[in-house]
């Protein structure tokens, strides 16, 4: 078997890894922005609230989460009289991994926010300017900058993360390499899964481009 049809058959899966990686992050980044948002609050129940969340799924494996998204969560629904049995693997693939990834952003952007001096602030509204334009002029570019790094290592993550979507039966990248494995018994296994690595590799490498970049042309803004 040669290398381009190799190649060919796992880059099918491509359109669904980069799907679930791209909505999911998305959704994973509003809802770790708003966690993160409550965790820092003064209010000691939406506070504890958040840390409880950030609590449970930073510790729970991203397939268990997958696996919970998919078997339990139409179980849990039924239960208050929702019926979500026809939605698509696809959409449980995204659920599982943005309520799993949305906890890791959550304390990214905390950890980053809390790092701003807020003496800043402090300063701003000193010299007249409104507490909401300071807060999205001078502080918000200075959390993002600060948590850009931590951003990228989990947006790389988030890829890897996506190859567990085969337990649900979805044909990604992984599960395409898979079962070629196995309709040729495994006879040209090491090549497939060598290839398949070096996808990922090379996927990896255009993310972290594309992540110094954006760091590059964001501190020349900021100055």
């Amino acid at each position: 078997m040669t290398i381009t049809k190799i190649m060919s058959v796992i880059l099918r899966g491509f359109p669904v890894t980069l799907t679930l990686l791209l909505v999911s992050f998305i959704l994973a980044s509003l809802l770790g922005v708003a966690l993160g948002w409550l965790y820092l609050r003064k209010n000691g129940l939406l506070s504890g609230l958040a840390r409880v969340y950030l609590g449970i799924f930073r510790g729970t494996p991203p397939l268990l989460m997958l696996l919970l998204s998919y078997y339990g969560l139409p179980v849990l629904l039924k239960g208050v009289g929702i019926n979500i049995d026809g939605w698509s693997k696809m959409t449980f693939g995204i659920i599982g991994l943005t309520v799993g990834w949305s906890a890791y952003l959550a304390e990214a952007f905390r950890s980053a926010y809390l790092a701003v001096d807020q003496g800043q602030l402090e300063a701003a509204l000193a010299v007249g300017i409104t507490p909401r334009r300071a807060f999205f002029r001078i502080i918000v570019p200075q959390t993002a900058l600060i948590a850009l790094p931590n951003i990228e290592n989990l947006f790389i993550g988030l890829v890897k993360g996506t190859s567990l979507v085969y337990v649900l039966g979805l044909y990604d990248m992984y599960n395409d390499a898979s079962n070629l494995s196995n309709q040729t018994n495994g006879i040209y296994q090491l090549q497939i899964f060598i290839i398949l690595a070096l996808i990922y590799w090379a996927f990896v490498l255009l993310i972290e481009w594309g992540f110094r970049t954006i760091a590059h042309r964001y501190q020349k803004v900021l100055g």
